[in-house]
C-alpha cells in the first residue's frame, strides 16, 4: 500500500517530491517497512549507523574503507532539495520504536538531469531481507515522478548483492566497466 505524497515545485518546469514523501511496504516475512524523505534532523542517527557498518559495506558503498563520515558528507546526505537530490530512509518497528535499516538515494546529473547516479545501503543486520529491492522500487517511483529516465550505479565488480538486485528489477539494465568499476544503467 503505497502513502506518497508528491507536491511540485511552483518554478515552471521544475517538478520536485515532497519532503513528507512516505510509503509503507511489506518485506518477505510480513513485517511493515516504512520508507520517508530524510530530513536534516536524520544527521545523528545517520552517522550512528554508519558506525554499525562492517568495513565490507563501507567499501562496497564508498569504494574504500573510510573510518567516519565528514560533517560535509552528512550535510549533503541529510540536506537534500527533493529535486536534484532525494534521499529515503527505510525504518522498521523495533521494541516499538522506529529503527533505520537503510538508505536509497538518487542524485540527477548537472549535465544530463535525465540521468541519476543512485545508491543503496542496507544495515549489516538486514541485508538479504529484501529491503534494498522495496528502497530501489521507491527510488525508481521517485525518478520517474520526477522526470529522470536513467538510473546508474557505479558497483565494485565484487558486490553480489547490488548487481544481483540490479539484475532482477525486471528493467532493462545495461553495463559497463572502467578502470575496475562496473557502472550498470537502469532505464525506467
Amino acid at each position: 500500500m503505497l502513502q506518497c505524497s508528491i507536491k511540485w515545485s511552483n518554478i515552471p518546469g521544475m517538478r520536485r517530491i515532497s519532503s513528507s514523501y512516505s510509503a509503507r511496504e511489506t518485506l518477505p516475512d510480513g513485517r511493515c517497512l516504512y520508507i520517508r524523505a530524510i530530513r536534516p534532523s536524520d544527521r545523528k542517527r545517520l552517522h550512528e549507523e554508519f558506525h554499525k557498518l562492517s568495513a565490507a559495506s563501507v567499501r562496497d558503498r564508498f569504494f574504500n574503507v573510510k573510518q567516519d563520515l565528514t560533517p560535509k558528507e552528512l550535510t549533503f546526505f541529510t540536506e537534500v532539495d527533493f529535486s536534484m537530490h532525494v534521499a529515503l530512509v527505510a525504518e522498521l518497528d523495533i521494541d516499538s520504536r522506529r529503527h533505520p535499516v537503510g538508505v536509497g538515494r538518487f542524485v540527477r546529473k548537472q549535465e544530463d538531469p535525465d540521468h541519476s547516479e543512485f545508491a543503496i545501503t542496507v544495515s549489516d543486520a538486514m541485508a538479504g531481507q529484501g529491503i534494498g529491492k522495496l528502497l530501489l522500487k521507491q527510488l525508481i517511483d521517485c525518478a520517474r515522478r520526477l522526470g529522470v529516465q536513467h538510473l546508474d550505479a557505479s558497483v565494485l565488480p565484487q558486490n553480489a548483492r547490488m548487481t544481483k538486485l540490479l539484475h532482477r528489477t525486471g528493467l532493462p539494465v545495461k553495463s559497463k566497466i572502467e578502470d575496475g568499476i562496473l557502472t550498470y544503467t537502469l532505464d525506467i
